[in-house]
């Protein structure tokens, strides 16, 4: 366990030489390729597969390569390598139909499963995890054991409906609500029912079921239910939440939620428009945050808009005694009107500034801080408590079972 955090801690610093060396060093071979799958994901080159490749050759036991090969199939398609990845799943579905034990055999098809929703194949997976589960209640008569299997499939299941950004995640929660149904479970069956309600709210409603969900305080039930909404307003969306969430002193949650978005912005079909960038830009720098705009101000496409803004940017650097940082700002103006402007404001000072038409936003000795007057116009019709709720674990506390298949 010490080799994995190890993995984990060194991609979390983008050291990928030293995350593959202690990957290589994991002696579990199946343990090996889902860390050696992390190095992957995080620095897709053929090195690491071919690592992996030794790995699998190195996997004994018929349960374990099958759920290797799904290992091998989920790195192939980090790899845009298709067609290989489709022939790996399929020899890791064929290899557990060998399997003698149901139990065993339910167990491997829900890892496998598992590793084809972190494929994106959302269909394929939904299919395997329903064979998985008739297996494993099928075998519930013939092994004690069964019914800990079925928590862990459930689990599983339930664990990749929370990772699916559209309606199919219902599904999912579906199925896995029907397994902890059948095994007594009955406060997480009721949890995955109300979440279920929730989501097809999300899905009617748009925006308007998180905003309801924020006024009544349920700030990461918001943030989670925030992967159903439709793509053309999920970034802006999540934009708007962020600033909820700086506003409300919820640093840590608001900056996730702006990383997020970004995200969708950068990589995404659908991106806001630059009046909706602008106009959020805007509301952080009148709470006084400024990396924010200045972040938002470069994705702005529109050439006066994107100006304007990065000249206030400026200007309030300089009022919180930031010389340096306000010209560096403003010799990045691309309109030169509005960058000679700036300039020529950051010499003169402040009242220079104003004159020439520069709002004085911001304000507060530090950044972030916020006047009670101002403040209490910015959350005027909004609630003031904050925290979310969250469900209990249900009727079971124990091991979530298998590293291998709950990965």
């Amino acid at each position: 366990m010490v080799l994995v955090e190890a993995v984990e801690l060194y991609l979390s610093k983008g050291d990928y030489k030293n995350a593959l060396n202690n990957a290589l060093e994991i002696d579990d071979p199946v343990k090996r390729l889902l860390a050696l799958t992390e190095v992957l994901t995080a620095f897709p080159r053929e090195e690491v597969l071919a690592h992996m490749l030794d790995a699998l050759e190195s996997t004994e036991g018929t349960p374990e390569k099958a759920l290797a090969y799904s290992i091998l199939g989920r790195a192939l398609y980090i790899l845009d390598r298709d067609g290989d990845a489709e022939a790996y799943f399929d020899n890791a579905i064929a290899l557990a139909g060998t399997i003698g034990s149901p139990r065993v055999r339910g167990e491997v098809l829900a890892g496998i499963a598992r590793n084809l929703v972190l494929s994106d194949r959302y269909g394929d997976a939904l299919e395997l995890f329903r064979e998985a589960v008739e297996l494993l209640q099928a075998s519930r008569g013939l092994s004690s054991a069964a019914t800990s299997s079925l928590i862990k499939a459930a689990r599983l299941i339930e664990k990749s409906a929370d990772e699916i950004p559209n309606e199919k995640a219902l599904d999912f929660y579906g199925l896995a609500r029907e397994v902890y149904s059948s095994i007594f479970f009955k406060l997480q069956a009721k949890y995955l029912e109300d979440k279920m309600e929730l989501i097809r709210d999300v899905l009617k409603r748009g925006k308007v079921a998180i905003e309801e969900l924020l006024e009544k305080g349920e700030v990461e039930l918001a943030i989670e239910m925030m992967r159903f909404l439709p793509l053309e307003s999920r970034a802006i969306s999540m934009l708007e939440l962020a600033y909820w969430l700086f506003l409300h002193e919820q640093p840590r949650l608001g900056r996730r939620v702006f990383d997020d978005a970004l995200e969708i912005v950068f990589v995404g079909k659908f991106k806001p428009s630059d009046r909706e960038l602008e106009g959020i830009a805007r509301r952080f720098l009148r709470i006084g945050f400024l990396e924010e705009p200045l972040i938002l101000a470069g994705v702005i496409k529109d050439e006066k808009l994107s100006s304007e803004l990065l000249g206030e940017v400026a200007m309030a650097y300089s009022r919180w005694g930031d010389t340096a940082k306000a010209r560096s700002i403003a010799e990045g103006i691309r309109d030169e009107s509005v960058k000679r402007r700036v300039l020529e404001a950051l010499e003169g000072g402040d009242n220079v500034g104003y004159e020439q038409g520069l709002p004085l936003t911001g304000g507060g000795e530090e950044r972030g801080a916020v006047s009670e007057d101002d403040r209490a116009r910015e959350v005027q019709g909004e609630v003031e408590q904050e925290g979310g709720t969250a469900a209990g674990e249900g009727d079971d506390s124990g091991d979530t079972g298998d590293e291998v298949q709950l990965r």
